[in-house]
């Protein structure tokens, strides 16, 4: 009884110690081992979705003993199992004469021979089995197994106990945990946004907070960035913004756009040039790669460069040296390169038009620059930016009628950002008053109807045809249609086709929008509109 009573102290004296579920009940195994000889302790516990008993906690079982699921037990299978249907004791006093018993491998890789008893007891919540406590004892003992069972029912309740407040905890922090994470996620937008804004990136669309994370993550190395995108998406202003989050910022941005400048005097703005090196090359010039020594490099429109150049440049960003054009030694430099492109880098690799070599060394974290018209979220911020500098520069009071949001949100901007800068000076400069309304933007689209959709819009939309019941009355302008999705007008015929369309999709609004070949603000104001109940 002395052997009982000493196991029984060392294992309270585990429950005196801070909460730690796993230490504390491995704890105890160990102690019904060493001191008492009953081996291969393993506390099992329920999987309710596979109907099954899983080993969570174990001590004395070799790790190749627990994996690939070899110790899960079917709930009607087995000793184990019983227990755990039952709440009975299980005893197996000779496990090589009892056929109930299944033998697993950790009972034979532990087993030196003799015989080998198996004991199981459950551990009980209010008389419920919530798990089982099982060891194995091996060889002749004089000890009764009466004494065996008793202290493994105390073990079991002890177990059982820390099982149960663990989960208490569990349950209890559970919201904070997941507070915690959101208040860090929330914490991480905001920077991002506030870096982003200090950079004149403004918007908070799930696209455009992809690329800004993508961005700053790789800011701090030197790795070549290659910002894709259509024109007017932003791309020198997420170039910057790579800069001054870099250990470069306080060396030179140095731009340049490749499209921009003829072939021919291209090499001399990028390599620079010696004295007399051509007729009119009266003095020395240090090119733009050399004015980016320390700094960084933005090489806008990359896709437009001549394959000429393409090779000089990729040997300076193999060697870290430059040859300006006329001279006889090349300069080191040192200097980290972005590039920016609206068209497909692969397809001209295809073409024989770019460089694959080049293409492999700039294309190392490329970055999608969403257009505007998957941020029809951050329309409404960036129309009341633009109006906002405009009424400072010319010193005006202008605002937007609430008619004039929905024209602004539904077009689809080929242009991107600069076009909607550019639309939303020409209507301010054009009106009469002060408060510009939406008919006043419908006039100021109608140059834009001659703009042809880009080709993977026109698939976009052949694939996505318009459904009949909401083709309505689309705005033209001049007889035309303008660019992107038709302004079409709220009709009340519509209701009964989006009330259906939102039955078949389970009040999912953004997949019934997609199947409406609508945005999803213009399907919400219909539903407004309409006062469709979305319950």
């Amino acid at each position: 009884m002395k052997r009982e009573l000493v196991v029984i102290l060392e294992m309270a004296k585990l429950l005196e110690k801070p909460l730690d579920a796993p230490r504390t009940i491995q704890g105890i195994l160990r102690l019904l081992a060493q001191l008492y000889g009953l081996n291969c302790g393993r506390v099992s516990l329920p999987i309710t979705a596979t109907n099954s008993l899983e080993v969570r906690y174990s001590y004395g079982l070799a790790p190749e003993d627990l994996k690939a699921g070899r110790f899960n037990l079917n709930i009607n299978q087995g000793v184990t199992g019983y227990v755990m249907r039952t709440g009975s004791i299980g005893l197996v006093p000779d496990v090589s004469k009892e056929p109930l018993f299944i033998y697993r491998v950790a009972e034979l890789s532990n087993h030196t021979g003799g015989r080998m008893t198996f004991i199981a007891v459950p551990i009980l919540e209010s008389g419920t089995p919530i798990g089982v406590l099982s060891v194995q004892r091996e060889g002749l003992h004089e000890r009764p197994f009466d004494d065996d069972i008793s202290l493994l029912r105390i073990a079991a309740s002890m177990i059982g106990q820390v099982l149960r407040i663990h989960q208490f905890v569990v349950d209890q922090t559970a919201h904070l945990v997941k507070e915690n994470q959101h208040l860090r996620h929330s914490i991480a937008v905001e920077a991002m946004l506030k870096q982003s804004l200090a950079h004149g990136i403004l918007g908070t669309s799930p696209a455009l907070m992809d690329a800004v994370r993508s961005t700053i993550q790789v800011a701090r190395s030197d790795a070549p960035v290659m910002l894709l995108g259509e024109s007017g998406t932003g791309k020198e202003k997420f170039a910057r913004m790579t800069h001054q989050q870099s250990d470069r910022r306080e060396k030179p941005f140095i731009c340049i756009n490749c499209a921009a400048i003829p072939a021919e005097l291209l090499e001399s703005e990028l390599f620079g040039h010696a004295k007399g090196a051509f007729t009119g090359a009266s003095q020395s010039k240090q090119g733009k790669i050399l004015q980016a020594d320390g700094g960084t490099l933005f090489l806008d429109e990359i896709g437009d460069m001549p394959l000429a150049l393409q090779a000089k440049l990729l040997r300076v960003l193999q060697e870290k040296k430059v040859d300006p054009v006329g001279s006889d030694h090349a300069i080191s430099v040192d200097f980290r390169v972005i590039t920016a492109t609206h068209v497909n880098l692969q397809e001209s690799v295809n073409q024989g038009r770019f460089r694959l070599d080049l293409f492999y060394r700039l294309h190392v974290v490329p970055v999608h620059l969403p257009p505007l018209r998957e941020r029809q979220d951050d329309i409404r911020q960036l129309a009341l930016h633009f109006l906002n500098e405009l009424n400072h520069h010319y010193e005006r009071n202008w605002s937007l009628e609430a008619d004039a949001f929905e024209i602004l949100e539904r077009f689809d901007w080929p242009g991107n950002i600069r076009q909607l800068q550019n639309v939303l000076e020409r209507t301010a400069l054009t009106s009469d008053a002060d408060s510009l309304s939406g008919d006043k933007i419908k006039r100021s689209l109608s140059s834009e109807s001659a703009i042809n959709l880009p080709q993977h819009i026109q698939h976009e939309k052949a694939a996505n045809p318009a459904p009949a019941e909401l083709a309505g009355q689309p705005l033209s302008v001049n007889g035309q249609r303008p660019y992107g999705r038709s302004y079409n007008w709220v009709n009340q015929d519509e209701a009964a086709h989006i009330r259906a369309m939102l039955v078949d999709t389970n009040n999912n609004q953004s997949e019934a929008a997609r199947r409406l070949n609508i945005s999803l603000k213009q399907l919400r104001y219909r539903v407004s509109k309409l006062g469709i109940d979305l319950h």
